[in-house]
């Protein structure tokens, strides 16, 4: 199984209910192995098959379709699944997931915040371990020149030392070498209430890459302080920016991994 689905079956466990009415041209085995083999077509096609046979649950079938259109960039092919799984799912955290995703890539931001709004509801009530137990949910696929971000929220934003967001590369899913993040730290916080920057108690957000090199040394490379609370489209406008190459760190080079072709320009 390949890391960038070894969390699908999983998922689609949980989202599992009663017994297909009919059999589908193919079992979902077989469609998620053709997945794993990097057929994604003819997965996708497969799980369109089990969804045209009309099974009395087509839940998972529908997750898997949205899902593969979504990983490819294709949201619009992606919502005609998306939208009948959270008919049949209203609560489900993992097809909320797929939703904020779907309404953001539509450019439907007060949908999209609904749909956190539902997820963190979700997840507040959940009575499932597996569901209470999550840190973070996917909230956003971002293109860029080179790499596709995969953008993550924590869940408990409270406390001095948080992780807000989480920004990795799609094809190193699993890995952490290379990172965005948005975060606060209470050494940062501490400095900036004693020189008099910002009043006791406020809370100063960092924007910073990370690079995890081979030989164990941590690079940080930071971008901008706010002692404002961190806007996600103010973010993510400043994330396409790095990846871009026009935005540059405070000090120092930007990581070329991460960043575009005119980061590299003398």
């Amino acid at each position: 199984m390949t890391r960038r689905h070894s969390g699908l079956l999983p998922i689609l466990l949980l989202l599992t209910a009663p017994a297909l009415a009919a059999d589908p041209p193919l079992t979902q085995g077989q469609a998620m192995a053709l997945l794993h083999a990097g057929h994604r077509q003819e997965a996708l096609h497969a799980f369109e098959a089990m969804i045209a046979a009309h099974p009395a649950d087509p839940a998972d079938a529908l997750y898997a379709a949205g899902l593969i259109d979504l990983e490819d960039g294709n949201w619009q092919a992606a919502r005609p699944y998306i939208e009948p799984l959270i008919r049949l799912r209203p609560s489900s955290f993992a097809a909320l997931e797929l939703l904020i995703q779907l309404d953001q890539a539509a450019g439907d931001i007060p949908a999209r915040d609904a749909a956190i709004r539902s997820l963190q509801a979700s997840w507040r009530g959940a009575t499932d371990p597996k569901i209470r137990s999550k840190v973070s949910f996917l909230r956003d696929r971002i293109p860029g020149s080179r790499h596709t971000m995969l953008a993550r929220e924590t869940l408990d934003l409270t406390g001095d030392d948080v992780l807000y967001y989480a920004f990795q590369p799609a094809d190193e899913e699993g890995k952490v070498r290379h990172m965005i993040v948005v975060r606060s730290d209470s050494e940062t916080n501490q400095q900036w209430r004693a020189q008099g920057r910002v009043p006791s108690g406020t809370v100063v957000y960092h924007i910073d890459t990370i690079e995890q090199r081979a030989d164990g040394q941590s690079v940080q490379r930071p971008y901008e302080y706010d002692a404002e609370p961190p806007s996600y489209d103010r973010i993510r406008a400043k994330i396409e920016a790095i990846l871009a190459g026009t935005a540059q760190p405070l000090s120092g080079t930007a990581d070329p991994f991460l960043a575009g072709e005119s980061a590299k320009a003398p």
